[in-house]
């Protein structure tokens, strides 16, 4: 029988095409890529990411671990105040803006229930004094309990007492309302007063130049050391540069904090 002329030219043009291919495989000038080749280098990537992946989960616990960089806590904004000081002006805590305050509760009558709170802020005031970070970067400020006993030349003759005065140390005070809602309200430092007696839960606070709550302390026992250490905190994280300014927030997502 004959063959048929259609049947026979589409099998020569398969074979071809066919033959075609195998000399692009074998000739192109770039590599052929096969399928056993292609699962390698997907498996050369998986393992890199991985790689990568438990790099970066080390490098995270050795910062968790050994905290080469510390820092103290944003607590929270602190409370503004507007109130009078020593000399029988106004003084609002956008005044101090810009200078790290340590901030105390006292009264000039509380006497011995204060001493302690008293020794503390002149020993952190002679350390300040002594390196020269007193009156400019940071500043003491005592904040009066007792209005009706604390008027301004009661709390001058008390800072003259102490050796102190602006723009190193500021003694305020103000109505009795307004003392209330500001320290026992907002600082919630509890106290309470009478014609004879007085009772408060000696406190003081850090708060950094920017306005925010960074560390509070109890008064009569806290450690002046610790205080000027987290003054030297804030003050490092202040003047990081943007470079370091990442680190210092992955410190802060790590609650990397003083033990």
């Amino acid at each position: 029988m004959p063959r048929n002329p259609r049947s026979s030219s589409g099998h020569s043009l398969r074979a071809q095409l066919t033959q075609a291919g195998v000399d692009i495989l074998h000739h192109s000038d770039g590599p052929a890529i096969t399928p056993g080749a292609s699962v390698s280098w997907q498996r050369h990537a998986l393992y890199g990411t991985l790689a990568l992946l438990a790099l970066m989960v080390t490098l995270l616990l050795w910062f968790v671990i050994a905290r080469p960089v510390q820092v103290l806590p944003r607590i929270a904004p602190a409370p503004g105040f507007i109130l009078t000081d020593q000399d029988g002006r106004w003084l609002s805590d956008g005044d101090l803006r810009g200078s790290i305050l340590l901030i105390s509760f006292g009264a000039t009558r509380c006497g011995e229930p204060c001493a302690a709170l008293e020794r503390n802020m002149l020993d952190v005031r002679d350390m300040l004094r002594a390196d020269g970070r007193l009156g400019s970067r940071v500043r003491l400020v005592t904040i009066s309990i007792d209005a009706e006993h604390d008027t301004p030349p009661a709390l001058r003759a008390y800072a003259e007492r102490l050796g102190g005065g602006p723009p190193e140390w500021h003694f305020l005070t103000g109505a009795a309302s307004e003392l209330k809602q500001l320290i026992g309200g907002e600082y919630g430092v509890y106290y309470r007063l009478d014609s004879a007696n007085l009772e408060l839960d000696q406190r003081a606070v850090l708060v950094d130049a920017s306005g925010l709550l960074r560390a509070e302390y109890d008064g009569a026992r806290f450690d002046p050391a610790i205080v000027l250490r987290d003054i030297g905190l804030v003050e490092q994280e202040a003047n990081s540069g943007d470079a370091s300014r990442p680190i210092y927030e992955v410190a802060h997502l790590f609650v990397c904090y003083p033990r």
